[in-house]
């Protein structure tokens, strides 16, 4: 009987079971779980993994496991982990239910398992015509494809999904695990995806990934295989040797080992075989010990295995013994064989092989797995290449590299190795279409920056790099194919083709900085009097590129050079670069120079005819926004209407949902809230049918929240919001998302979220700086500092918004943010006044002024008649600029306030009615009216109270009940209440307190008042109430005045009582404090905390 090398019995882990089990078992009941499953190098994951497979096929109703593996040393193509996992489900599916597995994913299947092609065909499911998608969305229509097929195939048993050795896999499995711990929701799904956290070194990859499943609004189960103990040791011992250890044995083992089941394992080989050796050394001395006592027809075999890093058929494995044998160099020739029979690629292995593999076998180094062979452990594959002679290794290297032709991936790290940076050259460039043709962005990239940096090498003729794009299917019938066959014809490889190609690919990666870095390259090496139309293309895509890396002034050099140096004469390319500078002057708002290159651009696609329909409608789009901003708003919404059949007709589904977007934004700018709500989810689920709901339906989500936003549905926006950003929180497209969700927190809490989200978004103004993204930002940003008393904070955001809208053609904007910039100067006169800064106030007088001048050129030269939907709301927030700039002069007017209160009513948005009513109460109170005053207060602040309830908006109503207790006018008792539960949830969020910008429920996240169970503890501790002396709370309330140091006159004006009165209140004090004055008053005041 051949000796065993590991334990036929599982071992421990029992708490781990536990764990997996809990999480599988929410997955069976419609909850998807994600389970990161780490331990170090040869601690037993991989068996832990298989153990859990053989206990699931037991259970009644079995989960269906699928499973794949990454390979080491980057020899893998993109998702081939989950290709292997995925391919042997879909195959073994009858006809019927394959069909409505793929539903309407089948196009994006197809491309990653070419198997299913024919079936496919055959079945009719495959679209008539493909869709057009840009290139940077069409890795998020895979990841959907994915997780809408996952989806399917758990609807008739729950699905454990066991993606292996996450810390070696491509960047596009990488991301798609984290897109699916984090979108994965109400399936019957497990995903199971293990790493090792010693392979992380600084800079991993996988680090990233890590962090953002971590930030998953359902958080991952974590379990962690640690080392095994020493009852466990004798246990996995016993059942190896068939005995059990005795205690010197195990003590060996166990200190040897440290707990490592692979160490233990060499420990009792080496034990067996080497008796008379020192067993001291580390696992790969063990390993190279091991192996010198095997025949050379084994020594040759792992040799020739060790550095292939992935499974070898007995074909493969005959090639690479053949390839290696052919190479020139006494070195690097196999040692003499004990026959001469030529060695066969065939099914078959000569002798020498097959004896070489089953002695392997025989002795653990080598397991047979679906046909073919590879080591037990990669550890052992390490140390076996580790002993490798440096003149062996690259030509080894070679061999394989020259074996596995068919496969780039593999190819271009084996001839890296080899020192052949020309052919390396040539397999990472057909690396890179493997990867474009699965929409891997971030694999394709890579492939093509080793490609271009190995460029000057020398070409070497003859290079068996295998044919062009050809490909050999590395795994054994039956099994998932890692890469793709890929019909390529001979095209330019020049450096600036490839850099051309490596930008559009960092740009679909989502690094438009790099993007452009290779764009500008590119340019740089072409001929403009060879070359214009080429290089007016190229500066098209630089602009886009810039344009999304922040630089704004570039991005519109970059368009503008590129309608130069494309030819006057009608052409598609002509059209594409007008349509382009015409999107990109709308979006900063200069919409009549917008307007001239979009008709330019309908003109000249409808003389090209078909070829340039994409481009015509891409303008139509354009100048129908522009016309939105303009004195024709209805005839924008009315070409926008009639472009959505055409676009969902040709299959252009960027423009198709670029047209929803820009509907519900007209929609909105003309009041029509209500309607353009109606229409971004009509897009939302357009995009869910088209499997895009990532990208497009999150992007109409914003839309769709800042909408609900200004209607007042606070919880509907903030609901939108989150879902959107569960996807993901990167990119233009969830720009809107974070701003609206910022909004809302602002708005209803102004605490740590507020703060945390608008901390993020303004870094991400330094790459995405359209006004219409980052003046909502600012004005959130201005609000938030206001509610927190900050106005230095709050002048920089407002004065950086108005930077974006001066001078521009959006007017609306320009409304919108002359009212903050107001609302701002009026709180820095407030401060000047009470400082008695003259020069102070007269800034701000001379600043607001002339900010609120401007915008009311900007409003009138629009030529848009007031009775418009748009000119209605900017003229709303003229109004209410021009009442805050009266604050600043000192005139603050009620009935100003009460207009604008009218005005907001008439709109429909309650929270700048609720907002003004807070306004108009304060300008009343502070009259001098006295009671009258106090009387004529109470309605409108009774009815910014109420509004500010419905909305939660907690920071309004703490400055509502702030003024009220001054005013000694009683609220509901509902605010109160509300203000309560908000300073429960901690003195972070309850400190912060400012001006409006959308809604929260209930205790922040991590509130443990939130749990009743604590209630009763809050609520049986005793505090202690500091004395007050008998002083009632207008006492206390003038008290903390005169700690501030203010006189008389300015207790009675922020009390809105006179004189008199505040001179009687400082007697009652000074008596009862039994000081001598007001200095000592204020002294005890503060020590006591009577403040």
């Amino acid at each position: 009987m051949p000796p065993k090398f590991t334990s036929p019995r599982f071992v421990g882990r029992e708490g781990s079971f536990a764990h997996l089990a809990s999480a599988l078992d929410e997955a069976a009941a419609g909850r998807a779980r994600t389970v990161l499953l780490s331990g170090s190098g040869g601690v037993g994951v991989s068996r832990f993994v298989d153990e859990a497979a053989a206990r699931l096929a037991t259970l009644p109703a079995p989960f269906a496991l699928l499973r794949g593996r990454a390979r080491p040393d980057a020899t893998d193509g993109p998702y081939a982990p989950l290709l292997r996992a995925l391919e042997p489900a879909l195959v073994d599916l009858p006809d019927a239910d394959l069909a409505r597995v793929l539903a309407t994913g089948s196009e994006d299947v197809v491309r990653l398992l070419p198997v299913l092609a024919a079936r496919v065909r055959d079945l009719g499911i495959l679209p008539a015509s493909p869709n057009v998608i840009a290139p940077e969305r069409r890795q998020a229509r895979v990841f959907e494809t994915v997780l809408g097929v996952l989806g399917r195939l758990a609807a008739a048993r729950p699905i454990a999904l066991v993606l292996e050795d996450l810390h070696r896999a491509d960047a596009a499995t990488r991301d798609l695990v984290t897109f699916l711990a984090r979108i994965a929701n109400h399936q019957r799904l497990c995903l199971i995806a293990t790493w090792q956290p010693d392979e992380l070194t600084r800079g991993h990859p996988l680090t990233g990934n890590l962090a953002r499943i971590a930030e998953a609004p359902r958080p991952p189960e974590r379990i962690e295989i640690g080392p095994l103990d020493r009852n466990q040791l004798a246990e996995m011992v016993e059942a190896i040797e068939g005995e059990r250890p005795s205690a010197s044995v195990l003590v060996l083992v166990a200190e040897r080992s440290g707990g490592s089941p692979l160490i233990a394992e060499e420990l009792v080989a080496a034990r067996r075989e080497l008796s008379r050796s020192s067993l001291t050394g580390t696992l790969d001395d063990l390993v190279v010990a091991r192996l010198a006592l095997r025949t050379a027809e084994c020594r040759r075999v792992l040799r020739l295995a060790a550095p292939a890093g992935r499974p070898l058929s007995p074909a493969d494995l005959a090639a690479v013994a053949d390839a290696f044998e052919a190479l020139e160099g006494e070195d690097g020739r196999l040692p003499p064989r004990s026959t001469n029979a030529p060695r066969r690629a065939g099914e078959e292995l000569d002798s020498d092989l097959t004896a070489g593999v089953a002695e392997a076998v025989e002795y653990g180094f080598l397991v047979e797995r679906d046909g073919a062979v590879e080591f037990r452990h990669e550890l052992i594959a390490r140390a076996v290449d580790a002993d490798l002679l440096p003149l062996q290794r690259p030509r080894l290297h070679a061999a394989l590299a020259t074996a596995l032709a068919g496969s780039p991936v593999a190819a271009a790290r084996h001839w890296l190795a080899a020192h052949e940076p020309s052919r390396a050259r040539d397999a990472h460039v057909d690396a890179a279409r493997v990867a474009a043709a699965v929409d891997a962005p971030a694999d394709e990239l890579r492939h093509l920056e080793l490609a271009l940096e190995l460029s000057r090498a020398p070409r070497v003729d003859g290079a068996p790099a295998g044919p062009p794009g050809s490909e050999v299917e590395p795994d054994p019938p039956g099994k998932a194919r890692t890469e793709r066959t890929v019909s390529a014809p001979a095209r330019d490889e020049t450096p600036p083709t490839l850099q051309a190609e490596a930008a559009e690919a960092a740009f679909a990666a989502g690094r438009p900085g790099r993007a452009a870095a290779f764009a500008e390259a590119a340019i740089y090496r072409l001929d403009a009097g060879r070359d214009r139309v080429r290089l007016g293309l190229l500066h098209d895509r630089l602009g886009r590129y810039r344009r999304d890396a922040g630089d704004h002034d570039g991005a519109v050099a970059a368009h503008r050079r590129a309608v130069e140096l494309i030819p006057r004469e009608p052409s598609r390319e002509r059209a594409l670069v007008l349509a382009s500078l015409a999107q990109i002057r709308m979006l900063d708002g200069t919409f009549s120079e917008a307007q001239r290159h979009a008709r330019e651009a309908i003109r000249v696609a409808r003389e090209v005819g078909d070829a340039a329909r994409t481009h015509e409608l891409h303008a139509i789009t354009t100048l129908s926004v522009s016309q939105g901003w303009g004195d024709d708003p209805e005839s924008g919404l009315a070409s926008l209407r009639e472009a959505l059949p055409l676009a969902a007709a040709r299959g252009e589904v960027d423009e198709l949902f670029r047209v929803y977007a820009n509907l519900t934004t007209v929609l909105d700018l003309l009041g029509r809230r209500a309607e353009a709500v109606e229409v971004a989810f009509e897009g939302i689920e357009a995009a869910r049918r088209a499997g895009l709901e990532a990208v497009y339906g999150n992007f109409l989500r914003g839309n769709a929240a800042e909408s609900l936003f200004m209607l007042g549905r606070w919880a509907e926006s903030r609901s939108l919001s989150s879902s959107a950003l569960e996807w993901s929180s990167a990119g233009v497209a969830f720009v809107n998302s974070v701003v609206n969700l910022a909004v809302v927190e602002v708005e209803t809490r102004a605490g740590e979220t507020a703060g945390r989200l608008l901390g993020q978004l303004l870094l991400e103004l330094e790459t995405v700086r359209d006004p219409q993204h980052a003046v909502p930002v600012f004005r959130a940003a201005a609000s938030f500092a206001l509610w927190s008393s900050d106005h230095v904070d709050a002048r920089r955001a407002a004065e950086r918004g108005w930077s974006l809208v001066a001078g521009s053609e959006d007017w609306i904007l320009a409304a919108k943010m002359a009212a903050t910039v107001a609302e701002v100067e009026a709180a820095f006169a407030a401060d000047a006044l009470a400082r008695r800064d003259l020069a102070a106030l007269a800034g701000s007088r001379e600043r607001v002024a002339g900010v609120v001048r401007e915008a009311e050129r900007s409003v009138t030269g629009s030529g848009v008649p007031p009775s418009v939907g748009s000119r209605r709301e900017a003229n709303a927030y003229l109004l209410t600029a021009q009442a805050h700039a009266a604050r600043v002069e000192g005139q603050d007017d009620p009935e100003r306030w009460d207009a604008v209160a009218a005005g907001w009513r008439a709109l429909g948005n309650p929270y700048e009615v609720a907002r003004a009513r807070w306004r108009q109460a304060a300008a009343m109170l502070g009259s001098g009216a006295g009671r009258a005053g106090r009387s004529d207060a109470r309605p409108p602040l009774i009815e910014a109270a109420r509004i500010g309830l419905n909305l939660e908006a907690r920071p309004l109503l703490r400055e509502l009940q702030d003024l009220s207790r001054r005013a000694l006018i009683t609220l509901p008792l509902a605010v109160d209440e509300a203000l309560g539960e908000h300073a429960a949830a901690g003195p972070s969020e309850a400190s912060a307190a400012g001006a409006g910008s959308g809604g929260g429920n209930g205790h922040a996240p991590g509130d443990p008042l939130g749990s009743p169970s604590l209630h009763g503890l809050a609520a049986a501790a005793s505090v202690t109430q500091p004395t007050t002396f008998g002083l009632s709370r207008r006492e206390r309330e003038v008290l903390s005045l005169i700690a501030e140091g203010r006189t008389n006159r300015e207790i009675g004006e922020r009390l809105f009582i006179s004189q008199k009165t505040v001179g009687v209140h400082v007697g009652n004090i000074l008596d009862k404090l039994n000081v001598s004055g007001r200095v000592e008053a204020a002294a005890v005041a503060i020590r006591l905390g009577l403040t």
